[in-house]
């Protein structure tokens, strides 16, 4: 005990500082020289303390380069990484097998796994599966987290959850995949939130599913339905010569909803099909838009909500949403938009008041022709026609306990599949040319209140003097161009009547009311529309018409007899001026 003090005694002198150093210098030397074991002792014990305070000012050294170094790579450029999980590091000697630390295992954007270090112990206990991770530029330390799932990447639909912990997902409806479970999705599964058949966030090049998807309510999850608002087309003010069906059918609904029994006692069905069929510019899609003007104007009316408070009630088929490149996807899409017509139906709307109401749902499918085209030209469009087929059977429950009005159009007629024409054109309205009658009515709705030169009692003038121009008996003139017909001798003339529309007037129109504009804002004397500019207008449309005119087009432009086809095309000179200039002039 007495020596173990003398040793302790005499290190302190060695290690303190307060003696000086020539006394420690003598006495470190006389026990060097000294025999005795408490001399050894403590010259062993002060050589130990010396060699162990290298070693620590060598491991300070060290720790401070290695943040001198951390703080360099942070500083530096870094790569993106999503972090899988930590896995213990292991070298082999003489313990063989020996753990070395964790590292992270990473997956990188490029779908490849890594291995890095991780740079603290502390961020290791932070790290979970699906973690977006930053490492430095050579991929070697992982130096940051950002917690929470991937928020964006590709829509999934989750199948099943695998008893390894994976997930099996389907990807564009065509194939599935196997793929990781991030924590956050694990979570969610967890609390039930993430149960087959909801859409999760995956990322397929690196084979992990994120998180699932709130679930969607009301119909914002509804693919086809038309999300624009109501149009503004105003049968009264902006339809000249409004066809029937639209009346009737707003009569329709008008009945349905205040006193369906009535038409249950006549044996009437809920829902009517419609198909539109004309060349293009004659006002189908113009009394489409006032259709479903007209149906929300009645539906405002009987629940007492604001045609802009009311719900969305119309779908549209588009090919563009349809058709696809995978073979089966574009049934499948058409089964599902008739899924979503069903679904959309059996919403009731609740009033204001508290009142509820089974509202009717309108069906819009423009251009027709693109889907159901006639049957036997490929298989695919065979596939689609007849899925197309059973969607339209009035049969269904859908179309006898729902109010379903579905309006088709197409320009070409001849190229819809006979089927499918029995089917949805339950009615068939055809668009053509004007005659007297619509055209002086289309007329008048397009001049509507724009100024006239000469006052607004030229309006009813012009009105008159252009209708008398283009359908008066003595307005035939030399005409336009002369068509002779495959197998006959005779040509037929055809005049500027014969080319007129609903697009081609209203085109006019504003060519007119462009110029009057231009004549007003350059101060031109008595500014506004005139008879002699509408007339120009009409001509240079029809003009613009005949010279895009071949024998392999004229059906597009004109109504030409069943069964003829054009064998030749003459184009009929015309004067330079209109005969409102020469009469003014004299």
């Amino acid at each position: 005990m007495a020596t173990n003090k003398k040793i302790e005694k005499l290190v302190r002198m060695l290690t303190d500082g307060s003696v000086p150093m020539e006394m420690r210098r003598q006495l470190l030397q006389q026990l060097f020289e000294s025999d005795e074991d408490a001399a050894q002792e403590a010259v062993a014990s002060v050589l130990e303390s010396a060699a162990q305070a290298t070693a620590g000012e060598a491991l300070q050294a060290k720790a401070a380069e290695l943040s001198e170094l951390l703080d360099q790579m942070r500083r530096g450029p870094l790569r993106c990484a999503t972090f899988d999980k930590l896995i213990e590091s292991t070298a082999l000697g003489d313990g063989f097998g020996q753990s070395v630390g964790r590292r992270a295992q990473v997956i990188l954007p490029d779908g490849t796994s890594s291995v890095c270090v991780v740079a603290s112990e502390n961020l290791c206990g932070a790290l979970r599966c699906g973690d977006t991770v930053w490492l430095d530029a050579q991929g070697g330390v992982l130096l940051f987290h950002v917690a929470g799932p991937t928020t964006r990447g590709e829509e999934a639909r989750l199948e099943r959850h695998l008893e390894n912990g994976d997930v099996e997902v389907n990807i564009g409806d065509h194939s599935r995949f196997v793929c990781r479970t991030a924590s956050h999705l694990r979570d969610q599964i967890d609390r039930g939130e993430a149960d087959p058949g909801c859409t999760v966030i995956v990322c397929q090049r690196k084979m992990i599913a994120f998180w699932a998807l709130p679930s969607e309510t009301g119909a914002s999850h509804l693919r086809f339905i038309a999300r624009e608002p109501v149009p503004d087309v105003i049968v009264e003010r902006d339809v000249g010569s409004p066809p029937a069906f639209i009346e009737q059918l707003a009569e329709a609904v008008r009945r349905e909803l205040v006193a369906p029994e009535i038409a249950r006692r006549y044996g009437l069905r809920r829902s009517r099909m419609l198909l539109l069929t004309g060349v293009p510019g004659t006002g189908k899609t113009l009394s489409i838009h006032a259709l479903w003007r007209r149906i929300y104007e009645v539906i405002a009316e009987h629940t007492g909500v604001a045609i802009e408070a009311l719900p969305q009630r119309v779908m549209r088929l588009r090919s563009s949403q349809v058709l696809s490149k995978w073979v089966g996807s574009s049934d499948k899409n058409i089964a599902r938009f008739f899924d979503e017509i069903a679904e959309l139906a059996a919403e009731r709307f609740q009033a204001p008041d508290g009142s509820l109401h089974e509202l009717p749902v309108l069906v819009i499918c423009e251009e027709i022709d693109a889907l159901a085209r006639q049957r036997g030209e490929d298989a695919i469009h065979d596939r689609i026609q007849t899925t197309l087929l059973e969607g339209l059977d009035p049969a269904r429950p859908l179309y006898r306990d729902r109010q379903v009005i579905v309006v088709c159009s197409t320009n070409t007629p001849n190229l819809v599949d006979p089927a499918f024409v029995r089917r949805a054109g339950g009615t068939v309205t055809r668009f053509g040319r004007m005659d007297r009658f619509t055209f002086r009515a289309v007329l008048e709705k397009l001049l509507g209140l724009r100024p006239f030169a000469h006052g607004d009692g030229q309006r009813r003038r012009t009105s008159a003097d252009l209708t008398a121009w283009l359908f008066a008996k003595n307005a035939q003139g030399v005409g336009q161009v002369q068509l002779t017909f495959v197998g006959q001798a005779h040509p037929v003339v055809k005049h500027r009547r014969d080319f007129l529309t609903a697009a081609l007037l209203d085109r006019a129109v504003q060519a007119a009311s462009l110029q009057a504009c231009n004549d007003e804002f350059l101060g031109v004397y008595e500014p506004g529309l005139t008879t002699e500019g509408l007339m120009s207008a009409i001509d240079e449309q029809v003009r613009d018409i005949v010279e895009m005119l071949t024998p392999a087009n004229c059906e597009q432009y004109l109504t030409l007899p069943d069964g003829m086809r054009v064998g030749t095309l003459q184009r009929i000179e015309q004067p330079r001026v209109l005969p409102i200039a020469l009469e003014r002039a004299s």
